[in-house]
């Protein structure tokens, strides 16, 4: 079972937020697409019961990442791409800003993203696309290059058209967020590359005592059509997490002064204490998916707490995509980052996602 619904229709003018409703024995595993399908991200809360030891579930599956500085021509050369890109997976982002900076990226399947202004582009005589996401001046181009396509090769054309391009044009050495990891067990690799620092994600942890954590069971109702109490619901459910994650009182019914804040936690809902830990680097989506499998097994458990646990990870605001390669933008925000809810003794989900306008997931 699964469900898609948007709330509410929203033009390309206004932020978006999806809820999928999935469940967790079905084959489609939408909770982990969506995890799978995110490449940049670089923070992740995960909000539990105190009696889940989740810091240590974090330090098990979250690994280390690295800072080097290359050059665009090292992406491309065929050592690099032997030992970097055909048998493992590879996650690489640059700084910048998506929406006046050229940005270059790999995203963990083989492919180099590059999201440049229109002089680079016309300067690099490689072929990309017109971004579909509009920018407040000027054009944008998107080209994307398949390292492990067979004319990725010194002999071919094609190769020799990119070398040039990038030894004319995009010459200077790039400093990159990289994360490398063994696509079986998503573990962390050696990065062997001269200058390359390694770095640890950080970790942070606080309790929230006598928390009021919003039910599930209503929202986790599938809906052929969302009526306006479920959208409400659904609503609520997310603006509580948000206030969560940032360790607010307010999710534990303390009131603040009526004329700076009115909320108040939606009933129905449970009481209890809760561990909140945040993880901030660069995070692999397959350390992500290990954390999302492990909190769905335990809520899904005979015995399991009276309240549910969250997942919530966050994307690089200056990512060239999203999820499943949507091109991505810059308007008022660069969000795009989503929620998993997992409701005690059941096997369905619901899933959040959020993204700025200028954003072409849909």
């Amino acid at each position: 079972m699964s469900s898609h619904v948007s709330l509410p229709k929203e033009r390309h003018s206004k932020s978006k937020l999806f809820v999928t409703l999935s469940s967790l024995r079905s084959k489609k595993k939408e909770h982990l697409k969506c995890i799978t399908s995110h490449p940049f991200n670089y923070r992740c809360t995960i909000i539990a019961p105190e009696s889940l030891e989740i810091e240590q579930l974090v330090k098990t599956h979250m690994d280390c990442y690295y800072r080097a500085t290359l050059k665009l021509s090292d992406l491309i050369d065929p050592a690099f791409i032997a030992a970097f890109i055909k048998n493992n997976t590879l996650l690489a982002l640059s700084p910048g800003r998506i929406d006046t900076d050229d940005v270059f990226a790999i995203d963990g399947h083989g492919t180099l993203i590059l999201s440049v202004c229109k002089d680079t582009y016309e300067s690099l005589g490689v072929v990309g696309t017109q971004a579909i996401v509009p920018l407040e001046r000027g054009s944008r181009f998107v080209i994307k290059i398949d390292l492990k396509a067979a004319c990725m090769v010194p002999e071919k054309k094609y190769y020799q058209r990119i070398k040039a391009g990038f030894d004319a044009v995009l010459n200077k050495g790039i400093e990159f967020l990289v994360g490398f990891y063994d696509t079986e067990t998503g573990r962390s690799l050696n990065f062997d590359v001269p200058g390359a620092t390694q770095c640890l994600p950080t970790v942070e942890e606080h309790m929230v005592t006598g928390a009021l954590v919003p039910r599930l069971s209503e929202l986790l109702v599938a809906k052929d059509k969302a009526e306006e109490d479920w959208i409400e619901r659904a609503q609520e459910v997310f603006e509580w997490v948000g206030l969560a994650t940032l360790g607010l009182s307010l999710v534990a019914g303390t009131r603040a002064d009526p004329e700076v804040c009115e909320y108040a936690v939606s009933e129905p809902y449970a009481k209890a204490n809760l561990r909140v830990v945040s993880v901030s680097g660069m995070l692999s989506p397959m350390a992500i998916s290990a954390v999302a499998h492990k909190l769905a097994a335990r809520a899904s458990a005979q015995g399991a707490a009276e309240c549910g646990s969250f997942l919530c990870v966050w994307g690089h605001e200056d990512a060239p995509v999203s999820w499943a390669s949507s091109e991505h933008g810059f308007l008022t925000s660069g969000e795009h980052m989503y929620v998993e809810a997992f409701a005690p003794q059941s096997d369905r989900c619901a899933i959040f996602q959020a993204c700025g306008p200028w954003d072409t997931h849909s």
